[in-house]
């Protein structure tokens, strides 16, 4: 009897030392690695964080994906916050989520903006996820690796707020090539924030720079700037943190109807435009994706360019002539001139994409041919000026930049003889 129970304790203690010896080959073997979906090529992934909620940080996700794709690039967002996730509800989007035999495939919104989200999953976005930590961290991993994001230049993870499970899963596995922090006036918030700062630094996670958000609004009576949280302390706090300060945003009640009605993709504003350019900078700048070499991948393509003139025409919808090239290998193999539609609204885009064209150079445009243009897959290269040849010659070797412009005159709107208002 004594011998059993010496060899049951001999069991307990050999069984305890397998597991401790398995635990440790665990803790040695370090956090896991993940990698995108065998169908994905991403050249730039950024996490964007605060250290605290209700800091506006989706919302500044959406703004600078919408800033992003406006400029000719291809843009995802991953809504990391599974449990309250609200970038689909920002842009409009509803599910559920298509999966073939080989992955997810992720919603996409009007214009073009790739997301994966756990509201595009569940059966009712009122539906409330009761997840433990490592369950959530591990539906991330899966929504980067299991997600068919096909070519992007760009995806945004939207991180929740805090430095719990998500955040460190996301910086330990997924290969960051930067962070945004999103920030407000507060001092507590800028403390809290200062607590992210601290654990990406620790774990070696390259931070871009600081956003401020809800830094003022503007009195629509008078254009006075208040100050709702008291003086910024962005720069600052930037400083402190040993990063770039990237802008200040302002508190503006359109962000939040217009998100409300699934609408952020049509806000503009001059304030949001200059950060939010300014952050596209910084990334773009280093980057310098070749925009032109998905196209020119391809055996044979068509680019549409818009003409006035002669010259590229610096109102969309005015415009007198179409010329449409065919390409083939990099080269031009010929030229079609077309008359430009009846001054209609969705003429031009319908006859673009009629004739097969992927991609459209164009002067100034308005909001409305842009999202039709974007919805039929072509891709926009906006604020191009003179001649067309220069400006094909620039796409064909990858130089060609898109600048956001608004139409001239009705900053894109025109106007009927019946007093109706359309985008153009």
């Amino acid at each position: 009897m004594k011998k059993n129970e010496e060899n049951g304790k001999e069991r307990e203690v050999d069984e305890e030392q397998r597991c401790a010896a398995s635990s440790g080959s665990e803790h040695q073997a370090g956090p896991p690695s993940f990698k995108p979906h065998k169908d994905a090529r991403i050249n730039n992934t950024i996490a964007v964080m605060s250290g605290k909620g209700g800091v506006g940080k989706s919302a500044a996700t959406i703004l600078l994906a919408v800033a992003l794709r406006r400029r000719g690039f291809e843009v995802g967002i991953l809504d990391a916050d599974i449990t309250g996730p609200s970038v689909p509800k920002g842009l409009g989007m509803s599910g559920p989520i298509m999966v073939d035999e080989v992955g997810a495939i992720p919603s996409v919104s009007s214009t073009g903006i790739k997301v994966m989200s756990m509201n595009l999953i569940l059966d009712s976005e009122d539906d409330a996820v009761i997840w433990r930590g490592p369950l959530i961290s591990s539906a991330v991993g899966q929504f980067y690796r299991d997600c068919k994001w096909g070519d992007l230049d760009f995806l945004l993870i939207d991180l929740p707020p805090g430095t719990a499970d998500v955040p460190l899963t996301i910086m330990q596995s997924i290969p960051l090539d930067s962070i945004i922090l999103v920030t407000t006036p507060q001092e507590l918030a800028g403390m809290i924030v200062g607590k992210a700062v601290n654990m990406a630094e620790k774990l070696d996670a390259p931070i871009k720079g600081l956003i401020e958000n809800m830094a003022h609004v503007v009195c629509p009576s008078c254009g006075q700037l208040i100050e709702p949280f008291g003086p910024s302390h962005g720069e600052e706090a930037a400083r402190k943190m040993r990063t770039m300060f990237l802008g200040s945003l302002p508190l503006d009640r359109a962000i939040s109807e217009m998100a409300d009605e699934g609408r952020l993709e049509e806000y503009r504003s001059k304030e949001v435009d200059e950060v939010i350019g300014e952050v596209v900078k910084q990334f773009s700048d280093e980057t310098k994706t070749d925009d032109a070499s998905s196209f020119m991948n391809e055996e044979r393509m068509k680019v549409g360019i818009v003409l006035s003139g002669g010259e590229i025409s610096r109102q969309f919808g005015r415009s007198e002539e179409l010329m449409v090239v065919e390409v083939e290998g990099g080269e031009v193999r010929s030229r079609e001139f077309l008359r430009a539609p009846a001054h209609e609204c969705g003429a031009i885009p319908s006859l673009l994409k009629q004739k097969g064209v992927r991609c459209v150079i164009v002067g100034g445009i308005g909001d409305g041919a842009m999202k039709q243009l974007e919805s039929a897959g072509i891709r926009v290269y906006s604020g191009a000026k003179g001649s067309a040849e220069d400006a094909l010659g620039k796409l064909l070797s990858g130089t060609l930049t898109s600048i956001e412009e608004i139409c001239e005159g009705r900053k894109g709107s025109c106007c009927h003889d019946n007093g109706e208002r359309c985008a153009h």
